[in-house]
């Protein structure tokens, strides 16, 4: 298959400065990297200059990838790439002309399929591995040593649930359980031998269908989950959670025998005026106060930002209209660079 040559686009979205929740001016909105399930390419979408915003694309040789992860400290960008089931890295991206077709500098053997989440700290990424027939219908988190010219493979854990995004925070690794819910978390992760794993505890979010995409801002306590909702019901029914003082309510849901955090403990977002109905990945930009989504089915996927809800009069669910939308085809997976 031919792959073509990406540009420079230039997005056209004619945004004032715009003001944060606490009416800072936002000055810096930082560069967001963009995976695609039916793209050849790397994106990213650069907002450092709130003027004169792009998109810098790269042309890759994978048509299907999901988890994507940027090591600034490196200049390297790390993606999952489901067409050949491994993890590939691109090394010294900014060298590389914006639009150019690149390659991989290095690449994992091809040890998971069906895989999902990518998280990495340092030299350690790990992939969520969702489980199908190609796999046996197993559910696996693949750790792997990685650098700019080698990917390997250190442990290969197994888990009883579903999975679909991770991120690992510090020792502490957080997991979406796919088709639920439901959140699992692991303390000290690092300190399992490989084999069967179990999450230290679960808990359940009231009001969730089907999670899918998770953030979790350590610094405000702030965990926001993407809600698939009933993907076979034809219904617009995709929606946002926002869990704000997360370890609190993690800590009082756990003494509950339902293990969960009651629904008016939690901000939505949802409804007509959102464009949600598929929504498979959240990032949060902290100083910019700023939800950003990766919204799979509306249009055929698009990149949606909202303004984090402001509560008022007890009311928790918001019927928010995103700040911009851009169409972007299988939209997949979402990297913060801030």
């Amino acid at each position: 298959m031919k792959k073509r040559v990406y540009y420079i686009f230039i997005l056209a979205l004619f945004i004032s400065c715009e003001t944060t929740k606490d009416d800072t001016i936002l000055t810096d909105f930082g560069r967001v990297f963009v995976s695609s399930n039916t793209q050849s390419k790397i994106s990213i979408f650069d907002f450092s200059d709130i003027n004169n915003k792009t998109i810098v694309e790269y042309a890759i040789t994978s048509d299907d990838a999901e988890g994507i992860y940027y090591d600034k400290n490196r200049d390297i960008v790390y993606q999952v790439d489901r067409e050949n089931n491994r993890l590939n890295a691109y090394s010294k991206l900014s060298a590389n002309e914006a639009g150019s077709g690149i390659l991989p500098s290095a690449i994992s053997t091809s040890d998971f399929s069906n895989p999902r989440g990518l998280t990495s700290d340092n030299n350690i990424a790990i992939v969520a591995q969702d489980a199908s027939e190609d796999n046996g219908q197993q559910n696996s988190l693949f750790m792997y040593d990685v650098s700019a010219t080698e990917i390997s493979l250190r442990n290969q854990f197994s888990v009883n649930f579903p999975l679909w995004d991770i991120q690992l925070v510090g020792n502490t690794l957080y997991a979406v359980e796919d088709e639920s819910d439901s959140l699992a978390i692991f303390n000290n992760f690092f300190g399992n031998s490989e084999g069967a794993i179990t999450p230290n505890f679960k808990i359940k979010l009231d009001g969730v269908v089907r999670a899918h995409g998770l953030f979790y801002n350590l610094e405000n306590d702030l965990m926001i989950i993407t809600d698939v909702g009933d993907v076979t019901s034809g219904i617009e029914d995709g929606q946002l959670i926002i869990i704000e003082d997360f370890n609190l309510k993690t800590s009082l849901a756990l003494q509950q025998v339902d293990k969960a955090i009651p629904k008016g403990e939690m901000l939505f977002i949802k409804g007509s005026n959102t464009l949600l109905q598929n929504p498979v990945d959240v990032i949060y930009h902290n100083a910019a106060n700023r939800i950003i989504v990766a919204e799979r089915s509306t249009n055929g996927g698009m990149f949606l930002s909202f303004e984090y809800p402001n509560q008022t009069d007890n009311v928790n669910e918001f019927n928010s209209s995103p700040l911009y939308s851009i169409n972007y085809n299988g939209i997949s997976n979402l990297f913060i660079d801030q």
